[in-house]
């Protein structure tokens, strides 16, 4: 089972959350399947960069986006640094470096093209973009989540940029005193000169400070699993255990939810066992109170593809239970909720693992292997936290 790249310092919450009435909004949950039915890609190889051969190590890559053009930007979070590839395949170097001065970065989650000749990079914590030219040249930072002040720890954990909007997930914990600490999460989204950012999708909730009390079914937030179309819309699975995707605008007011009929995937115990926060406020956790869910989420990542104006959406069925010769298998909808087909990759007999981008230009890139994983439950003696697997290879796929 894949585990989304995630953040060091996490947000340890129990969110209620309560949203407006949605029965005035169009809701599509489809229960006849797709209408193209199943169409694989036909994919042909560009290019690839790392692996064992390489002499371009990858750490832990969290995402990778095209400039206009064509060159591929990917994103190490371990290594701190972002890597250039030319769109023939050709290594160009690597911008940025680890560190706190103009331009350095730490816990780096996402990358956004903020002009074609402005790349920002999203920093998990302390929450906030660091902008610079596509040679590396510091520009300035944007805090998206609100500047640093005292008593506040905020992260962030991804951004997408598009339509004007940038639009960043993020949270933090306000430390009063035992009985009133909280935590919030939300999405922040700003236009303009990106000055000014307002909060949608917010949730507010108690926080444990002794970490005994975990609920993974209450601990639900959308930080990895949303996207952001070309017009600005907002795609996000605000439940956990329903496979359904709302459709929100700039302000956050919804505007139709689809999705399809689909049973929970049931997860083994080892599975259940590699779940929980992975840093807790109090340190070492006391695991017994936890609440695991017996099954996973029902939406595992959310892409839009720019080069059709659709909607891809991955369950844990299609990321883990794929029959031989396949990778993994997305479900494709359109922007007006229709399930439109089913997606295969057609990698299985090339790669157990990967992950796949949406890049554009008719072009997909494969992260392949994984360099490193986070230990279970926080446990920072369960195998250091770190298990070794293979090294990260990036490749580049012309869809047919």
């Amino acid at each position: 089972m894949k585990i989304f790249p995630a953040v060091i310092v996490v947000l340890i919450l129990f969110p209620m959350v309560c949203f407006a009435a949605d029965y005035d909004i169009p809701r599509i949950i489809d229960d006849d399947g797709p209408a193209q039915g199943v169409t694989p890609l036909v994919l042909k190889e560009l290019w690839r960069v790392g692996g064992e051969d390489s002499d371009v190590i990858f750490g832990r890559i969290v995402d990778v986006q095209r400039h206009p053009d064509g060159n591929i930007y990917v994103l190490d979070n371990q290594l701190c640094q972002v890597t250039v590839i030319s769109k023939d395949g050709e290594y160009l170097g690597e911008l940025s470096r680890e560190g706190d001065g103009p331009g350095e970065l730490r816990q780096p989650m996402a990358l956004a093209f903020l002009a074609d000749d402005v790349l920002a990079v999203g920093m998990g914590f302390p929450g906030k973009l660091v902008s610079m030219g596509l040679d590396g040249t510091p520009l300035n930072s944007i805090f998206p989540i609100g500047e640093p002040a005292d008593g506040n720890i905020g992260i962030m954990m991804s951004s997408r940029f598009g339509a004007g909007l940038l639009v960043s997930s993020g949270g933090r914990i306000v430390f009063e005193d035992q009985s009133s600490s909280y935590t919030e999460r939300f999405l922040s989204v700003g236009e303009g000169d990106l000055t000014e950012f307002h909060r949608i999708l917010e949730t507010k909730t108690p926080l444990d400070p002794t970490g005994r009390r975990f609920s993974e079914t209450e601990s639900y937030y959308i930080d990895l699993r949303w996207a952001l179309d070309s017009q600005g819309r907002i795609y996000a699975p605000m439940k956990r255990d329903a496979y359904e995707v709302s459709v929100f605008d700039k302000t956050g007011e919804l505007m139709r939810v689809f999705g399809r009929q689909y049973k929970p995937r049931k997860r083994t115990q080892s599975e259940k066992d590699d779940v929980g926060p992975l840093i807790n406020v109090a340190g070492r956790p006391d695991t017994r109170e936890w609440d695991i869910a017996d099954n996973d989420e029902c939406i595992n990542r959310v892409q839009y593809n720019h080069d059709d104006n659709s909607v891809w959406v991955l369950t844990p069925h299609g990321d883990n239970d794929q029959p031989d010769g396949i990778l993994e298998t997305w479900d494709v909808f359109s922007t007006d909720g229709q399930y439109l087909r089913q997606v295969p990759i057609p990698l299985g007999d090339e790669m157990i693992d990967g992950d796949v981008y949406l890049v554009g230009g008719s072009q997909l890139v494969i992260v392949r292997g994984t360099a490193s994983t986070f230990g279970g439950n926080g446990d920072p003696d369960e195998d250091e936290g770190v298990t070794e697997v293979e090294p990260l290879e990036v490749i580049c796929y012309q869809v047919q």
